[in-house]
């Protein structure tokens, strides 16, 4: 199989979100407690689209493959959704009655690697193959939609071939 042209440059974004927990802690007594925590956690995505259809996506924890992706990557598609569509109705692209374009039409062609470090990450399932951590998501979507819309309002000439390849 041929790959595909590349459409732009690979995109490398990087950022820490915070976000608050609920974890059980011991108090002096012994007893479990619940406990709001603080945490932080670092995004780190890399995408490029290309000029074909197949979408390529991998995504990792801590190092830790999630083959099923998770909230992470939950977070991602809609933070990434999101942007293309403000882009799309800044630049005129989408007149405001016309539907937002959707996931499929935006991650067409799409290689992506999104990767987040966390500490004490749920996953689902034994095998590790989805992470379930809720606050995953928000981080993830707040973290990677800021810098990718200062991205394309940075660089409108990837903005304009992102556009130009999702419509």
């Amino acid at each position: 199989m041929q790959p595909d042209e590349p459409v732009g440059d690979v995109i490398r974004i990087y950022g820490t979100g915070h976000y608050q927990e609920t974890v059980p802690v011991l108090d002096d007594k012994g007893h479990m407690v619940s406990t709001e925590v603080e945490r932080d956690m670092e995004v780190d995505i890399a995408m490029k689209w290309g000029n074909g259809f197949e979408t390529t996506q991998r995504s990792f924890v801590n190092i830790i493959a999630t083959p099923k992706g998770g909230t992470h990557v939950l977070g991602f598609e809609r933070a990434l959704v999101k942007v293309v569509n403000e882009a799309l109705r800044s630049t005129k692209t989408l007149s405001n009655k016309e539907v937002d374009v959707i996931k499929d039409d935006v991650m067409e062609g799409l290689t992506a690697v999104v990767t987040v470090r966390m500490s004490e990450p749920q996953f689902e399932g034994q095998t590790k193959a989805k992470l379930g951590s809720v606050e995953a998501r928000g981080a993830v979507e707040a973290v990677f939609g800021d810098a990718f819309a200062t991205f394309l309002e940075e660089n409108p000439d990837d903005a304009k071939q992102i556009i130009n390849k999702v419509i």
